[in-house]
Order: structure tokens, then C-alpha cells, then sequence
């Protein structure tokens, strides 16, 4: 089955760390992004929720309708990346994408503590407030050109030391296979929109380069706030090398931007709540 190309693609982010222009758009710790894919059809994906506290307010400020979402797609089960699910189902009964493991619990080691970062629902609280699950483990295309990347595999240098989980009554490191991303192609190559990248998002793109060939962008969380300078350095090398566009948000932290900048100012894109770009 060949990818298939969209005529364009729209991405609006509802749910971002900060606000990067002047207005009424709201920012929170989280991530969510509106993609609106053009071909032969139109398709709309809400690809996640943020935590919930700005998402229907940012939704109606960027005049996106609840019914132009066909499919809301989970990038992973954190809750700042799932804790809008409820207030989304409100409004929407759009099938949910995921991967079999949302319900699992999960943790990170931050600042020297474990966090519960779990999704912050049962399956069966959401699914009485009428969720549809669609699992998935590899790659789900929704539409000629746009496809839900499956889980990532782990080929780059990146780890994930600071995920883990609960394994026979023990805490134990969790790779996050439960991490995908979105990807679409237009005329100008392959358009990456990650959630955090716990796979790594160098990783994500050399699959997304396998799956569509050349990239032309690669947005949305790339999971570095908390790592060492060495690795965002390296993140940094390889990415200006795979894409001509990269527009790091949310959990990527600020020295990614300084380091892509050093190396190739005209491809850093910052990117905040309410900002929409076309492709």
C-alpha cells in the first residue's frame, strides 16, 4: 500500500506551554494539535488533549467545530496529553486511536521524585461518556497521505531513562512503546507532528523518512527539557540534517531552540498556543 500525498495540510496548536503572540490564545503544561489534512477528501484529527484546561476555550478562539473532528489520536497516555479526554467527549464521539497500553499506569523521575504521570481516566469512566477505542500497535493510515505512525522503533542514540512503569509489583524502566506520532505528506515531503517523543525524535523521524522520503518538517514535542547537554546537541545535528522545518513545543525545553539556531537559524520555527501552520 503506498503512503499517498495530501494537496495540504493544516496544523492549528490548541494546547502549548507558552503563547508566542499577542491575544487571547491560552497556554498550560500540555499539548494538543488540530490537523486538518486536504486531499481527495477532507479529514480532521484532534491529536491529543493537553491537560484539559485550555483546550474548548483555545478550540473556540481558532473557530475549529467539534464536528470537523473524524478521529482524535492519543501520541501517548501521559495525562498532559490525555487530561482534556473528558471535556473533549462532551463535545465529540469521534473514534479514539491508541495504543494498547493507555490504561497502563506510568511514572517519571523528575527532579529527583516520581511523578504519576498516568492517564487521569479509567477505560470505563471514558467509554460511559461514550469513548470508542481503536488500538493500534503499527502504523494506521487514516486517509491517502496521512497515517498514525504505530510505535517507533528505538535505532538513534536516544533513551528514555526518566519513563517507567509497574512489572510484576516492581518499578522498572518503561521505553514508552506506547509513543506515536502523526505523519503526513504534501508536495513539499513528509510533515512529522510528534506529542513528547518519548521514542525520540530522532527515531520518530527516521521512520517517518522510511514510511515518506524526505522530510520537510518535524513539529511538536521532542521530549529534551530534561536532558543532558550532550544529547540535545546531538538531537540537534541529526534533525537539521533530516528536515528543512523544525518547531520544537512543549516538553522540548529551550536549549533545543539555541542549539538548531546555531546550526541552521532558518529552519527554527518557534510555535505556541493558537499559532496554525499550512504545509
Amino acid at each position: 500500500m503506498t503512503f499517498g500525498e495530501l494537496k495540504k495540510v493544516e496544523i492549528t496548536i490548541l494546547a502549548d506551554n507558552s503563547v508566542i503572540k499577542p491575544g487571547k490564545f491560552l497556554a498550560e503544561y500540555g499539548f494538543s494539535a488540530f490537523v486538518k489534512a486536504f486531499g481527495d477528501d477532507e479529514l480532521g484529527i484532534l491529536l491529543d488533549t493537553g491537560c484539559g484546561e485550555v483546550i474548548e476555550h483555545n478550540m473556540e478562539l481558532a473557530k475549529i467545530g467539534w464536528d470537523e473532528i473524524n478521529y482524535i489520536v492519543l501520541s501517548h497516555r501521559h495525562f498532559d496529553h490525555t487530561g482534556g479526554l473528558m471535556k473533549v467527549l462532551e463535545h465529540t464521539k469521534a473514534p479514539i486511536v491508541a495504543h494498547p497500553s493507555l490504561f497502563e499506569p506510568s511514572f517519571l523521575w523528575i527532579r529527583n521524585k516520581f511523578i504519576d504521570g498516568s492517564i487521569p481516566f479509567s477505560k470505563v469512566q471514558l467509554e460511559n461518556k461514550g469513548a470508542r477505542f481503536y488500538f493500534i500497535r503499527e502504523m494506521f493510515k487514516l486517509m491517502d497521505g496521512i497515517a498514525v505512525s504505530g510505535e517507533i522503533p528505538r535505532v538513534s542514540f536516544e533513551k528514555s531513562p526518566e519513563t517507567f512503569k509497574l512489572e510484576d509489583g516492581k518499578i522498572v524502566n518503561d521505553p514508552m512503546l506506547d509513543d506515536m506520532a502523526i505523519f503526513a505528506k504534501t508536495k513539499n515531503g513528509g510533515i512529522v507532528i510528534t506529542g513528547c517523543a518519548h521514542s525520540g525524535v530522532v527515531n520518530t523521524a527516521i521512520k517517518a523518512k522510511e514510511v515518506m522520503g524526505d522530510l520537510h518538517a518535524v513539529i511538536g514535542g521532542f521530549h529534551l527539557i530534561f536532558s543532558p547537554q550532550e544529547r540535545i546537541e546531538k538531537t540537534a545535528e541529526e534533525l537539521v540534517k533530516m528536515a528543512n522545518i523544525l518547531a520544537p513545543t512543549h516538553c522540548s525545553g529551550f536549549i533545543i531552540h539555541g542549539e538548531i539556531a546555531k546550526r541552521a537559524k532558518d529552519k527554527l520555527m518557534p510555535v505556541g498556543s493558537g499559532i496554525k501552520l499550512t504545509f
